[in-house]
């Protein structure tokens, strides 16, 4: 059975001054709390060769941020280990995208998929299990190449809830923001001594949704 894609979200007008907000955060630079403003600077990050307009950047921007109003799907947010459903979720998605004629539903679809693939970062342990590799690699989103003991966290109100007991809950294990207990940890040793798992995992998902920019271009210009 195919898992339940959300709808694209019509972001609202307070979600637009937020992006206003964030659009005095320069892309070399952390804002101050991977939140909401987070996936805004992922993406801004991830598409700075300006090959998507300013115009349309915003929509994808707006439909990322948007897609956190969800808070009810594990799959949105690979919450509650629900990987498999999280990667039908970014499939399905790309078969819409493929598909979709109109450029602002196409953009708007594009948004709210990446957003599922940036929280992967921050709400499940991959950046734990590879903290001694540099680079960080980023999931290529195949079930089969998770590697042994990864989990996310448990969410109390998403659904499925694909975890075993002892795992632990979103709280415990979000990298959300540098100031979270997980985020805010300092790698002791190895190629990334001295960061902060909240940049590591900000990092990793730059990368990773750069490889999804790479297809959506793909899509909007040809290859």
């Amino acid at each position: 059975m195919s898992t339940r894609v959300s709808t694209p979200f019509t972001p609202r007008p307070s979600l637009r001054s937020l992006l206003a907000k964030t659009q005095s955060v320069a892309p070399s630079e952390t804002p101050v709390q991977f939140q909401i403003n987070y996936h805004a600077a992922i993406t801004r990050d991830s598409c700075a060769d300006g090959s998507i307009g300013a115009s349309d950047l915003s929509i994808i921007i707006l439909a990322n941020m948007a897609t956190d109003l969800d808070q009810f799907d594990s799959a949105v947010h690979f919450d509650n280990c629900a990987f498999k459903p999280g990667v039908e979720r970014v499939s399905e998605l790309w078969r819409l995208i493929e598909a979709e004629t109109d450029k602002q539903n196409l953009y708007n679809l594009f948004g709210t998929m990446i957003h599922t693939v940036q929280d992967f970062y921050a709400h499940s342990n991959w950046i734990e299990l590879h903290q001694n590799v540099s680079p960080l690699p980023a999931w290529d989103l195949k079930v089969e190449s998770l590697p042994a003991g990864i989990v996310s966290g448990r969410f109390l109100l998403d659904s499925p809830k694909l975890c075993g007991p002892n795992a632990p809950t979103h709280d415990q294990l979000n990298k959300d923001s540098p100031s979270s207990p997980e985020g805010s940890k300092i790698v002791q040793d190895g190629p990334n001594q001295g960061q902060t798992l909240f940049r590591l995992a900000f990092a990793t998902a730059v990368e990773a949704t750069v490889v999804q920019f790479s297809r959506l271009k793909k899509v909007v210009h040809g290859a």
